[in-house]
């Protein structure tokens, strides 16, 4: 990821991009307006300090990925030293509702197995970064047993699953993260995986929420950026979405994109999903993402921080808070 945060008078000029395009019109009734990190080498007085900069910026909700930087009895992945306990983990999501968030853990299941089972199961694999879903280990072992243990300690409304990013929708990733032999898992295996994770949490009345990047592709989406839209290979993209079930809520991210309209997003809400809009650090892309979701009635908008957190880049981390904050509160107002 790169890009560069805009100086106060781009962030301005963002704000007043469109306004005589949106005055006049009916704003939409309010909706998620969520803000997204990833709870690893951070401290739970500086997490709480999130939590205190977000409720101030407006925001409704909180995406907390939960990776190394938790001790959970079930995970199995290698805890970092000074990882939160569970009591930790526990107190800061108290803490977050009591600022009025409602808490989504992020789970990275399926894809980016450097952060789940890192490199501990190579038997569970199907490839270097993806686990195999044939294997019925992968599911009594750790994922069904890792969910129950999330859903008892915080009882969540929503868990999102992550399932971004499977290595293979071009060459050069391809050939730069897998090993030698390996190829991409095929679109049957990963529709397999979302339909058991979410029948799993539908039948705890827990909903799903995931990110869509493998539901879309450039040859759908040609006059969007390209680098955002990862379902170009045989089988993902419109393929796969029209077999993922309506109920699950997609996380569209694009974080980069200068145009003013992003149909993906609109795609996917008259095909019944619920969509989110997730956006970075780029003003213009932040504000002409959250006008346009707000138009075509999206469900809201989430803002990522990335390794911002983990670098301890706090000003960055505060500027994406606050400006998204403001920008979604004007487009997914609390309804009067």
């Amino acid at each position: 990821m790169s890009g560069a945060w805009c100086g106060a008078s781009s962030v301005q000029h963002a704000m007043e991009l469109d306004s005589a395009v949106w005055q006049g019109k009916e704003q939409a009734k309010a909706g998620v307006r969520a803000w997204h990190f990833v709870l690893r080498i951070v401290s739970p007085e500086r997490a709480r300090w999130m939590v205190d900069e977000a409720q101030k910026a407006g925001f409704n909700a909180v995406v907390v990925s939960l990776v190394d930087g938790v001790r959970l009895d079930k995970a199995p992945w290698r805890p970092l030293e000074n990882a939160w306990s569970k009591n930790e983990l526990e107190n800061w999501v108290s803490y977050a509702r009591s600022k009025g968030m409602e808490v989504v853990p992020e789970i990275k299941l399926l894809t980016h197995q450097e952060k789940f089972f890192q490199d501990r199961f190579p038997d569970l694999m199907f490839n270097a970064v993806t686990y195999d879903p044939r294997q019925e280990s992968v599911y009594d072992n750790w994922v069904f047993p890792l969910l129950d243990e999330v859903i008892e300690l915080i009882n969540p409304r929503v868990i999102h699953i992550g399932h971004d990013e499977a290595v293979g929708w071009n060459l050069r990733h391809r050939l730069k993260i897998l090993n030698f032999g390996e190829s991409m898992l095929p679109a049957k295996l990963f529709l397999a995986d979302v339909l058991r994770v979410h029948d799993y949490l539908k039948k705890r009345n827990i909903k799903t929420w995931m990110w869509g990047d493998m539901l879309i592709s450039p040859e759908e989406f040609p006059t969007m950026l390209d680098k955002h839209l990862h379902g170009g290979v045989n089988g993902y993209g419109k393929a796969l979405r029209d077999k993922i079930p309506r109920d699950i809520v997609i996380c569209d991210w694009h974080y980069f994109d200068d145009q003013m309209d992003f149909t993906s997003l609109s795609v996917m809400q008259n095909e019944g999903f619920r969509v989110i809009g997730a956006t970075w650090k780029k003003p213009e892309t932040i504000h002409n993402f959250s006008r346009y979701a707000a138009e075509h009635n999206a469900y809201g908008m989430m803002a990522t921080t990335w390794w911002h957190v983990q670098k301890k880049q706090w000003d960055k981390v505060e500027q994406i808070i606050n400006y998204s904050g403001n920008v979604f509160l004007k487009y997914f107002p609390d309804e009067k």
